[in-house]
């Protein structure tokens, strides 16, 4: 998956766990030898703008830059630079996709004149791994993936390697400090695990007792979503319980889960090329949100529904599943679609 839309949910996740600072400062203590920590000044760490890159650039560049100023270096007021790239599948030649974002970091730090005596600032690439297929390949310094006649080449060859990190392969001891990455190392690992059905309701208990309700509950939403995309052990029924614990908020994030299921249905149906695919699919997954939400549903109720031609009302109608009080009430929404 090398562009953006291909990463997709993997990307969502990604960006939410490391755009937040204190994630990276934990990452950063916990995945790096002293020999290079030594020179970091955590506190100084910032989410570097990469606005300047063009819409037709932004499919390929990095996902998030970070800077941090150098501590016990001769040049004190220095700054190093975090290129954090992640994947969602194994590809044949990251390093060759790493050099071109350096190279474009490197390049607007030249024209903004942000040089130190004359010189460019050094920059750690760094490649994380969510996917869940095995990366048996991986070289992770450039010269290796260039085929010279001999040593002699090397010297017109790029020499650098960067830091690479199989979320699967962590040691889940070092992020115990830290519930975030905590749970994103867990769920990387056992998304395709049958026992992962524990997972949603200890991470909602897990974020609610640990940080404010609002953040608490954009953090659920960004996870459940990537869960119901990555994971095909949980069911409706999982995310329902979980966000039982809440107490509000949990029917907005159904909603938003509603619509994301209806919406790869119709994806499936646009790729397949058949509307009426994506109608049946529209109906379908109204029938089973209605059925786990109210319980079984009558046999003519299921035929009332699919007499509805009507793919966003059928979407609407999803949606509102969950904010309905009782069986009856949601007949009632039905009859009024279907008459429309």
């Amino acid at each position: 998956m090398s562009s953006k839309k291909g990463q997709i949910p993997h990307e969502g996740l990604f960006l939410k766990i490391f755009k937040d600072l204190d994630n990276t400062r934990d990452f950063l203590k916990k995945h790096f030898s002293q020999e290079i920590k030594q020179y970091f000044d955590l506190d100084s760490l910032q989410l570097e703008a990469t606005n300047y890159i063009d819409d037709k650039m932004k499919q390929y560049y990095s996902d998030l830059v970070f800077s941090i100023r150098l501590i016990n270096h001769e040049f004190p007021a220095a700054k190093l630079y975090l290129l954090f790239e992640h994947k969602g599948a194994p590809e044949l030649m990251p390093g060759l996709q790493i050099l071109r974002y350096m190279a474009l970091e490197w390049k607007d730090l030249y024209d903004q004149r942000r040089l130190v005596n004359g010189k460019l600032p050094p920059i750690i690439p760094i490649l994380i791994y969510q996917g869940q297929e095995d990366w048996k390949t991986i070289k992770t310094s450039f010269q290796d993936l260039v085929d010279a006649p001999s040593d002699s080449f090397k010297a017109y060859i790029p020499d650098f390697s960067f830091a690479f990190f199989n979320v699967r392969g962590m040691d889940e001891t070092k992020v115990q400090g830290n519930i975030l990455l905590k749970f994103y190392v867990e769920i990387i690992k056992r998304q395709n695990d049958p026992n992962i059905k524990g997972i949603p309701s200890r991470l909602v208990r897990g974020l609610l007792e640990s940080m404010e309700r609002r953040t608490a509950l954009e953090y659920i939403e960004i996870f459940f979503k990537y869960l119901v995309k990555s994971s095909g052990h949980l069911g409706e029924e999982d995310y329902k319980k979980a966000l039982e614990l809440l107490p509000e908020g949990g029917e907005k994030i159904m909603e938003t889960l509603a619509d994301q299921w209806l919406k790869e249905g119709e994806d499936r149906g646009v790729i397949l090329g058949k509307e009426q695919g994506k109608l049946e699919y529209a109906q379908e997954t109204l029938i089973d949100v209605a059925g786990d939400f109210h319980g079984p549903l009558s046999t003519s109720l299921q035929d009332k529904i699919k007499s509805i031609r009507s793919i966003e009302n059928l979407r609407t109608l999803t949606r509102k599943v969950y904010k309905t009080q009782s069986l009856e009430e949601f007949t009632e929404l039905v009859n009024r679609a279907a008459q429309n």
